[in-house]
């Protein structure tokens, strides 16, 4: 069996993925308890007064690929509107109710009853000690051993049954496969950092959201008490974990490898939690690392589309109806936190990243969209685009709660097989040993995984205007005044200079914004001011893990700041053919740090 046949996301790009059922023109069938999910309706939010003509236009306009179905259920305009944080306690997924496509994604994910991480995702496990890297002739030797170890430790689902062979699905992080060595090469960055700025006067103190099986901290540990005693004796590494079976677990393993006492497990969502540490006591400032490792790409997104002949932004609403069946509602621009993601996007210098997903010529003249938009079957609407709004929102949390930090970053940039539309997720399933990847985002909650490419060089700027404006967000709750950060964010930047039709038209009259200039982004504030930097998957390991002798930074630091171990860890991970295998695998991932 090939790897290939059982792997997770995190190898795909690397690894060929087998030939199997595809949500279009599948020919495999799925169990019928899913397919009223999967018969999808993207609809427009038309008024039913309009016109049958009128109707028929704006449906053609609204919707994709999928279908052309019959209008939305009339009955909408009575439906609930919720977020994913008052579904927690159900233990079915909900009907006749209305919600952001955000809440659409954390309630398919997170709900602690059907969520899919609740459910149906498990962390693969290498052995204890980590892979031999040594003893494997190349990249393709090692990968079946992957696969060996997976078939004999989660073995293969039957295609019948109640769950129709729907199975759990592994997950593969550089973390698990590589260990103990990524653990070491991203520890190696962070001392860099800490040996030049704070030791040996302040502790190493390392946050880690989403810890997973607790490899990250396990190894990051042994290791600075075996090579760094002097640090090691100075450290507090503090998880916050969502999942109580999780957080569970990941104190237990600290416990077994003696380590309990520098480990504090925080069983809390990170967006609900308040900066307190159990038993310790709350210090304002204090410099730290914080590391989210595969982290953001479950960050739930937003959906809007742009008017086309307007450019003004609409929010997409997830409308479910009394059978389950979905369909997309678009609406003005209401939602605090999509405003305050606009409005991050509208001070950065003009990019791909932050103009509506238009052809140029189109969002260069007003004139040209009328024209287009008044061709017949022509789209009124953008194709999707998708705000990292939980990401950012991420950010702002930091900013409020630890804003002495310096923050690691490590997820994918590009994913194959993803939904249509900009930064779209991939949504797939494990059906009958095969990775089944979808066309759309509304599946059938609790049984796919959604998860999205992160833009780094956005998320830096927007990052960079976060550190570095002064004490905008007066909360991190999605709900908080977007009118009043807007307006903060506004009267920041403010410039008579015109935008024209470049700017998109916003739900109300805001006063035209000039562009930070470019070298605003050369670092941010903190414990202290810092550059941030973007690495390549293969730039990080040969940065840190020892192969690159010519980087500027490795001249400034050298070894004596904590990347004397480079060699080793090179030359543990370095295949029989030469290859090292840290370099072979996970193109598609950067690290920002």
């Amino acid at each position: 069996m090939s790897i290939a046949s059982s792997s997770s996301r995190s190898l795909r790009s690397a690894l060929k993925r087998p030939t199997g059922f595809r949500h279009r023109g599948a020919v495999t069938e799925l169990p019928l308890f899913l397919l009223p999910a999967l018969s999808i309706r993207y609809q427009s939010s038309s008024s039913p007064s309009d016109t049958p003509k009128r109707r028929d236009k704006e449906r053609y306009n609204y919707n994709t690929s999928l279908s052309f179905s019959e209008s939305p259920d009339p009955d909408h305009v009575h439906w609930r509107r919720v977020t994913a944080a008052e579904l927690t306690s159900r233990k079915e997924p909900p009907t006749r109710v209305k919600m952001l496509v955000r809440d659409f994604i954390d309630d398919s994910l997170y709900n602690p009853n059907y969520g899919y991480f609740s459910r149906n995702a498990t962390i693969f496990t290498p052995p204890k000690e980590g892979f031999d890297f040594t003893s494997f002739a190349d990249t393709a030797a090692f990968q079946e051993a992957v696969a060996e170890r997976y078939e004999k430790e989660y073995g293969l689902e039957p295609t019948t049954g109640q769950t129709g062979g729907l199975g759990r699905q592994v997950w593969h992080t550089p973390t698990e496969l590589f260990k103990p060595y990524y653990a070491q090469t991203i520890l190696t960055s962070i001392l860099q950092t800490y040996k030049l700025n704070h030791f040996p006067h302040e502790p190493l103190i390392l946050y880690e959201v989403g810890a997973g099986n607790g490899s990250f901290m396990v190894d990051s540990l042994l290791y600075l008490k075996k090579n760094h005693p002097e640090i090691y004796e100075k450290v507090e590494y503090r998880i916050i974990e969502i999942s109580a079976s999780l957080a569970k677990g990941q104190k237990s393993r600290a416990e077994q490898e003696g380590l309990g006492d520098k480990v504090t497990v925080i069983n809390s969502d990170f967006f609900k939690w308040d900066g307190t540490i159990p038993g310790k006591e709350k210090k304002d400032g204090e410099a730290c690392f914080v590391v989210a490792l595969e982290v953001f790409d479950n960050f739930a997104h937003d959906m809007i589309r742009y008017d086309i002949a307007t450019l003004t932004p609409f929010q997409a609403i997830v409308a479910i109806d009394n059978s389950g069946d979905f369909s997309l509602l678009y609406e003005p621009i209401s939602d605090p936190l999509i405003r305050r993601v606009l409005a991050y996007k509208r001070l950065l210098p003009e990019s791909s990243s932050t103009m509506p997903p238009a052809s140029s010529p189109l969002l260069r003249s007003n004139i040209l969209r009328s024209i287009y938009s008044s061709l017949p079957f022509s789209p009124n609407l953008t194709q999707p685009d998708f705000l990292p709004t939980k990401a950012i929102l991420f950010l702002e949390t930091l900013r409020k709660l630890l804003p002495n930090h310096r923050l690691l970053i490590s997820d994918f940039d590009v994913l194959p097989d993803a939904v249509e539309g900009r930064n779209g997720p991939v949504v797939q399933t494990r059906y009958g040993g095969s990775m089944i990847p979808c066309e759309t985002f509304l599946v059938k909650q609790g049984y796919f995984d959604i998860f999205f490419p992160t833009d780094f060089e956005l998320l830096r700027d927007v990052y960079s205007i976060i550190m570095n404006s002064p004490s905008i967000i007066t909360s991190s709750s999605p709900s908080s005044s977007g009118d009043a950060t807007e307006s903060k964010l506004t009267a920041s930047h403010t410039s008579s200079k015109k935008t024209g039709a470049l700017t998109p038209t916003s739900t109300q009259t805001q006063t035209p914004l000039k562009a930070i200039p470019t070298d605003f982004f050369s670092g941010v504030k903190g414990f202290k001011r810092r550059k941030i930097n973007i690495f390549t998957h293969n730039d990080f390991v040969d940065e840190f893990a020892g192969t690159s002798t010519s980087s500027g930074r490795r001249q400034n630091h050298g070894a004596g700041n904590g990347n004397g171990n480079g060699n080793e860890i090179i030359r543990k991970t370095t295949l029989k053919n030469g290859e090292n295998i840290m370099k072979q695998l996970y193109n598609n991932v950067k690290v920002m740090f």
